[in-house]
C-alpha cells in the first residue's frame, strides 16, 4: 500500500512537471516562439528564471504568485495546470498501469489540455495541436494493428485477411472516425448560417473532432459528440438565460421555460407510473412534442439577433468529452 502512494505521488510529480511544459506550449504558441528555446523567461520582464523559479505548484506558492524580478503577479493559470495535469495523470496511471497506453493517453490528455487553455484563453485553436491529435491516434491505432496481428500470430490461429477484420480492424476504425468527426462537425457548424448568419462552431473544433475520432474510434466519436453538447449545455445556459432575463426577452424565455418545466414533470410523473394507459401517454407526449416545436421556432428567431447569441468556446467541452471517454 505504502508503495502504491509513494508510485501514485511519483507520477503526480512528473504530471505536474509535464504541466510547467504545457504551460510553456499554451503561451509559446500565441508567442510563435520555440517551445526549446530561449529557457523560461517571465512574460513582464523578460528576466530569465532560475531553476528554483520553475518547481511545479511549489514555486508559485514560494513566490506568493509574484515574479521574483518584477513583483508583477504571475496567471493562476499556472499552477492550476500542473495540477490538473498531475491528476490526469494518476487517473490514467490507475486506469491502464505500466503499459504502451498509458504513454499514447499521457500523450492525449496533455494535447486536450493544451487545446483547451488556448481555447479558454484567447478562443484559437492552434493546426499544430490538432493536427498532433489526428498523428497520435493514427499512431496508436497502427500500434494496436500491429499487437493485434502478433497476437492472432502467436496463437494456434494463423492471422488471415478478411472482410470483416479490414472492416473492423484500430487502422480502419481510427479513420473512419476522423472522417465522421470532421463531417458531423462541419454540417453542425455550417447549419449556423442558416440560423444565425454564421458558422455554429469554427473551423478548429471540426480538427479536434477528427483528432478525437482518430483516437477513439468511429463508435466513440457519436459518444463523445453527443457528450460534449451535454457539456456545453451546462455551461452555456445558464449565461444564455440570464441575457434574456436582462434582455426582458419573453418570446423566448417563457417557451424555453415552459418546456423545461413540462419535460421535468413528465420525468417524474413516468417514473411514477402515471402513464400506463396509453392514451394519456400518448397526449402527453403529443404536447411535449408540441411545447418542444414551440420552443425551437422562438430559439431560431431569437438567435437571428446577433444580441441574443451566448458564445462559448466548444474546444473546451469536446476535450472534457474525449477526457471522461479516454477514463471511463
Amino acid at each position: 500500500m505504502i508503495f502504491l502512494i509513494l508510485l501514485l505521488l511519483f507520477i503526480f510529480c512528473i504530471g505536474t512537471v509535464i504541466g510547467s511544459f504545457l504551460n510553456v506550449v499554451i503561451l509559446r504558441a500565441f508567442s510563435g516562439e520555440s517551445i526549446v528555446l530561449p529557457p523560461s523567461k517571465c512574460p513582464k520582464c523578460q528576466n530569465k528564471l532560475k531553476w528554483w523559479h520553475n518547481i511545479p505548484i511549489l514555486s508559485y506558492i514560494l513566490l506568493r504568485g509574484k515574479c521574483y524580478f518584477c513583483k508583477e503577479k504571475i496567471s493562476i493559470q499556472y499552477p492550476i495546470i500542473e495540477f490538473i495535469t498531475g491528476i490526469l495523470f494518476v487517473i490514467i496511471f490507475l486506469k491502464f498501469g505500466m503499459t504502451v497506453e498509458t504513454i499514447f493517453a499521457f500523450i492525449i490528455a496533455s494535447l486536450l489540455v493544451v487545446i483547451s487553455v488556448t481555447d479558454i484563453k484567447e478562443k484559437v485553436v492552434f493546426d499544430g495541436h490538432t493536427y498532433t491529435l489526428i498523428g497520435t491516434g493514427l499512431v496508436y491505432a497502427i500500434y494496436l494493428t500491429i499487437m493485434q496481428i502478433v497476437n492472432i500470430n502467436t496463437s494456434s490461429t494463423p492471422f488471415q485477411i478478411s472482410t470483416e477484420w479490414v472492416l473492423n480492424n484500430p487502422i480502419t476504425t481510427a479513420l473512419g472516425g476522423l472522417i465522421l468527426g470532421a463531417v458531423i462537425m462541419e454540417i453542425a457548424a455550417r447549419i449556423g448560417y442558416l440560423i444565425a448568419g454564421s458558422r455554429a462552431f469554427g473551423e478548429g473544433d471540426t480538427y479536434i473532432a477528427a483528432g478525437l475520432g482518430a483516437v477513439f474510434g468511429w463508435k466513440n466519436i457519436l459518444i463523445i459528440l453527443i457528450l460534449s453538447v451535454a457539456i456545453q449545455l451546462i455551461f452555456t445556459l445558464p449565461l444564455f438565460l440570464k441575457k434574456l432575463i436582462t434582455k426582458k426577452e419573453w418570446k423566448i424565455l417563457i417557451p424555453l421555460v415552459s418546456f423545461f418545466i413540462y419535460a421535468g414533470c413528465y420525468y417524474f410523473l413516468q417514473k411514477q407510473e402515471i402513464f400506463d394507459n396509453a392514451y394519456i401517454m400518448y397526449s402527453a407526449i403529443s404536447i411535449l412534442f408540441a411545447l418542444g416545436i414551440w420552443t425551437c421556432v422562438n430559439l431560431v428567431k431569437g438567435l437571428k439577433n446577433p444580441d441574443n447569441l451566448t458564445y462559448l468556446p466548444f474546444g473546451p467541452a469536446l476535450a472534457i468529452a474525449g477526457l471522461i471517454v479516454l477514463i471511463l
